[in-house]
């Protein structure tokens, strides 16, 4: 899967999930021209449509965060961020 087929699908998750900001074809173009896609995907609002607001354990930290902030966490420790993006974000 490429990187834009894992940002498409990433996006339409975060719609389905309740994320109001712009759509994939606005986002595209920046992706495209290069600038940070990680500005997107650490937004709050982003991130919370895309991996849900739920409570849970995380064994790591030993204690209780939502998955959101969890699976930021576990971005920025991802040794490769687009690998960890497909499969944990799709």
């Amino acid at each position: 899967m490429t990187r834009v087929d894992i940002f498409e699908k990433m996006m339409a998750k975060a719609k389905a999930g309740g994320y109001e900001g712009p759509d994939y074809k606005y986002e595209l173009g920046f992706m495209v021209n290069g600038t940070n896609i990680y500005a997107l995907i650490f937004r709050e609002d982003f991130a919370k449509a895309l991996w849900g607001d739920k409570i849970s354990m995380w064994e790591l930290a030993g204690q209780e965060i939502p998955n959101w902030k969890r699976a930021l966490r576990s971005l920025i420790d991802a040794e490769n961020k687009w690998e960890f993006l497909e499969e944990n974000a799709l």
